[in-house]
């Protein structure tokens, strides 16, 4: 994952952060195959925003530092990208499944609505709002999230980072997300009707309350950077301490938070908020943790391979589990989602991240200097 070690250069890519994400991909695929002891692995979405967060806004931030101004239009080109293609493929292969796929785990049999939703990234808001199950397209939901919040926020970056006064402004904006969205939630504050998880899991402003946690790690890390207040040391204890709280967060989170709201509504958001400090810490610090995640093989899945495994993982369950049930068909379908990501890694997110970089690389003029 990039985020820059001194936002005053190009990004570094740190492979403890790519481990991380590798294990957050894990865990969440092996919950939803049912793996026993793993409910806490829900934590695992708020910590996803929080790295997503602190990566946009790190990058955004880079490009002031570099150029006294964010480039918005290349910001969206490289966003559309790197996160599209994928996209694109998994809902063409579900397409092409959805006699085999359609309608797994009671969700809804219409191919165009679930495709709609998932390629115009209303997902959470179908499944919030209007009870709409998605089925294997259903991990759609968190980018959905993602991609709503990065409509207004790099916007609002863009406009005040550059003004003097500006990033104070953007730092309570951020404050006001991670305190009040999720107050925002009050409507959905009931059970789910039909054993699912509760709406107020999809909400929105639920979700952007880890994002925002996220930007505002980053632009704190630059003011604490640039002030030369930062240090290993700070990056170490940063670590060891969230590392501890998310722990404990993950070890008391219920059994039954499908049922309960008032869980959710609690330890969500302060699950995004830890998990900034903790994406903080590994970034900027040389601790066993950070390495422990950039082991190579596992820093590769993560920054090759875990966005397909978290897309494609539940197609691969619904193609399976109907063949051999039971905790053998679980276990196959888990094996087989991890080669399935590793392919969608090689054949698709390296050659489209390829040409994404290609596409955003610095032009020069062909012309000669003495003709320019």
């Amino acid at each position: 994952m990039d985020i820059p070690i001194a936002t005053s250069r190009a990004p570094a890519r740190i492979a403890a952060l790519d481990g991380l994400r590798a294990v957050l991909a894990i865990s969440i695929s092996a919950y939803h195959m049912g793996a026993p002891g793993l409910q806490s692995a829900v934590l695992a979405l708020p910590v996803f925003y929080a790295l997503s967060g602190t990566l946009i806004t790190s990058l955004l931030l880079a490009e002031l530092h570099r150029h006294g101004r964010v480039r918005l239009g290349r910001f969206v080109l490289n966003r559309s990208l790197r996160i599209a293609p994928p996209v694109i493929v998994v809902v063409v292969a579900v397409a092409l499944l959805w006699p085999w796929v359609g309608g797994y785990g009671e969700s809804t049999s219409n191919l165009g609505l679930a495709a709609g939703l998932a390629l115009t990234w209303t997902t959470n808001i179908g499944r919030a709002f209007l009870g709409v199950h998605q089925g294997v397209l259903d991990p759609l939901w968190s980018l959905s999230a993602e991609e709503q919040f990065y409509v207004f926020w790099p916007v609002l970056a863009a406009l005040l980072l550059p003004v003097g006064r500006g990033r104070r402004l953007l730092l309570g904006i951020l404050v006001a997300i991670v305190v009040l969205g999720p107050l925002c939630c009050a409507p959905f504050f009931t059970p789910s009707p039909d054993g699912g998880p509760a709406s107020i899991y999809y909400a929105p402003p639920l979700s952007m309350s880890s994002l925002a946690s996220g930007c505002l790690a980053a632009l704190v890390l630059d003011r604490l950077r640039r002030s030369g207040r930062w240090s290993g040391t700070a990056g170490r204890l940063t670590t060891w301490c969230s590392l501890a709280t998310l722990t404990a967060l993950a070890a008391l989170f219920p059994a039954d938070w499908k049922s309960d709201p008032l869980a959710l509504l609690l330890t969500i958001p302060l699950a995004g908020a830890v998990a900034a400090a903790c994406i903080v810490g590994l970034g900027t610090s040389d601790s066993l943790p950070a390495r422990l995640l950039a082991v190579r093989p596992l820093a590769w899945f993560g920054a090759r391979a875990s966005y397909s495994l978290y897309l494609s993982h539940l197609v691969v369950l619904a193609l399976v589990e109907p063949r051999i049930d039971g905790v053998v068909g679980r276990a196959i379908a888990f094996a087989v989602a991890i080669l399935v990501g590793c392919i969608g890694g090689v054949l698709v997110e390296t050659p489209t991240d390829r040409f994404r970089r290609w596409v955003m690389r610095p032009r020069t003029s062909a012309l000669p200097a003495s003709a320019r």
